[in-house]
This record gives C-alpha cells, structure tokens and sequence, in this order.
C-alpha cells in the first residue's frame, strides 16, 4: 500500500432546498473503491475520509458545513507544524458553483443550504491552501459538480490559520479535474446499468483503467488528454460541456505505473466499400495508432483495450468503440 497517500472524498444526493441528484453518492462510492483498489490508488482505507448523504438516518439536511469541513481540520493542523505525507486524494460531487471574482474558486453546496443562507464548502480554498503550505508534495482534486457563478453571493473563505506559505510551494505537483468550466453546469445520466453517475467521473474512472502508459507510467497529461478525448463517447446522447483539467507539465504526477496490456482482435467492416478507402484508428488520446488501405471491405486490427475511433479518410464516417468490448465494427 502506498503508506503516505490520503484521501477525502464527498458525495451528496439529497438537499433541503435544490433538487436533489442521482449520481454524487455513486460517484463517491466508485472513487472510493478505485482509491482502495491495489490495481488503482492502492490506499490504507484508514487513510480514507468518506462523507455522503446517505450516511445520514435523517433523509436531507446532511452533511453540513461543519462536517464536511471537519475532514480537513486534521491536515490543517498538522501541516501548520510541516510536511504531513506524499499525496492527497481531494474527491468531492454533489451541487456546486464558482465564484464571481476567482476564476478557478469552486465550492461544493452542503446539504442544508438554502437560498437565504447558501450554506458551502470552499474545496478549491483547501486544497490551495494545503497546497500554499506544502502539506503534502502532490494534490489530486476531482470536483464533478457545476460552477455556475451565483450572482447573490460568492465562496466564503474558510475559517483556516493566516500563513506565509511556504518558500517550495511552488514545487508541489498538482492535478486539478473539474467537470466544467466556470460558470457551466455539469451533467449525470444514467448508463446502461441502470445506475446514474456524474459523466466526468465516469470518464475519469474509465481513463484511469484504459489510457496507454508511456514507459510503463501512467501521467497527469496523458490522463487528460485521455479524458478529454473520450468523454463525448461516455456522454452518449447527453450533451456537455468539455471539462477543465489544470496541470503543472513541468511536475506531472505519476498517477500509476503498469505495462501496456495486451491486444485484441477487431474487425472492421466498410460499408459501400468502393476500394482503396483509407481507414484510420484514433485511440482515446486523440494519436493515430492505424491506418491502413481498404482494398476488401473488411479489415483486421490488434489494439489494445481502450477507448478508440475508426474514421475512413476524408469522408464524415467515423465510428467511435471501445476495447475489447466492441470487436466488430462497421463504418
């Protein structure tokens, strides 16, 4: 187990006063089973703090902004006295917003807030300001929520000590995931097993098991740019707007390291195949991975397991699939 990773983890379903969601207890509970997972973040569960609505036996109302902000408080006051570990997981889902004067500033609503007294927790705040401090040499913060600027009021600092900072701040390694941008509404749906997740985190999981290592190392950038290209695939009919995911390249976090799986057949069928079309495989990061000339209508590829989209050349037909659940394609 990777002895020094922490993480917090929030998902909240049931409000008192918005309407209620279907995907953040979801969303929380996959993340959680990723983070525990010795193929995926390979952490101590006591290391873990989950909070979610359905913790509560009282249907709304809860978790407020006391115990959500409780979870923080221990590594506040540990990094007050220097560095507390490696790397902290920050996962947080539910109803959120921007702020009118900060455009990276995010808070998660809690859930008794209500329209005189829009009760939150600033997420962005903490991890800044675990960050400014140097609490930790690497900070993952997934925020799958909206950020739409509320006009009526903006994100109230925590209540947390006043700090210089400190002198290597700048060093710390840090990826930023956020459903949207600012001022843009995130979407869930459900998928086909009946269950409702938010889209980005659904995306994100699903590059966490599919995106191609470089040297065995799975980066901050290559995640990205796996999301990137393969949310649209996951939102299916459900239209979004595109995610915004900061990075410092010059310090990218090594999220996992793992060979390159092994390939599976695919099958590609042409259809009203008029010979020598050029058919082109993109994997999920957007690279060219195949290209071959079509002189039959049908075509063999080996990939690996992976999201992937088969485009004929310099036509409007493309396919987009996924590895090894798709092994028979036709374009």
């Amino acid at each position: 187990m990777t002895a020094e990773h922490y993480a917090i983890v929030i998902g909240i379903n049931k409000y008192d006063a918005l309407q209620d969601l279907e995907g953040p207890v979801n969303d929380a509970n996959e993340f959680y089973k990723w983070l525990c997972a010795p193929q995926g973040g390979d952490l101590d569960p006591e290391k873990i703090s989950c909070i979610l609505s359905t913790d509560y036996s009282s249907e709304k109302g809860h978790p407020t902004p006391n115990e959500i902000e409780a979870l923080f408080e221990p590594f506040i006051e540990a990094g007050i006295q220097g560095k507390y570990g490696k790397r902290l997981y920050i996962f947080a889902a539910g109803h959120g917003f921007g702020d009118p004067s900060d455009m990276r500033a995010t808070a998660i609503y809690t859930a008794n807030t209500k329209k005189q007294f829009p009760w939150h927790v600033a997420i962005t705040h903490y991890a800044e300001w675990l960050r400014r401090n140097a609490v930790f040499d690497e900070i993952i913060l997934i925020m799958d929520c909206c950020r739409i600027i509320n006009s009526l009021h903006g994100i109230r600092e925590p209540q947390y000590p006043d700090t210089q900072g400190h002198p290597q701040a700048h060093k710390i390694s840090y990826f930023y995931g956020f459903a949207v941008g600012r001022d843009q509404k995130a979407r869930e749906r459900e998928f086909e097993n009946g269950q409702y997740n938010g889209i980005f985190t659904k995306t994100l999981l699903d590059a966490l098991k599919t995106t191609e290592p470089k040297n065995g190392k799975i980066t901050g950038q290559l995640l990205k740019n796996q999301i990137h290209n393969s949310i649209d695939g996951i939102a299916g009919n459900t239209s979004i707007e595109p995610p915004e995911i900061l990075l410092d390249s010059r310090r990218d976090i090594i999220f996992l390291s793992r060979q390159a799986a092994d390939t599976h057949q695919v099958q590609v069928s042409i259809n009203q195949h008029r010979g020598q079309e050029k058919i082109v495989v993109f994997n999920g990061a957007g690279e060219e991975v195949e290209r071959q000339m079509a002189m039959t209508s049908s075509l063999t590829f080996h990939l690996k397991s992976g999201l992937y989209k088969v485009v004929v050349a310099d036509t409007n037909r493309e396919e987009l699939f996924e590895v090894p659940k798709n092994e028979q394609i036709a374009v």
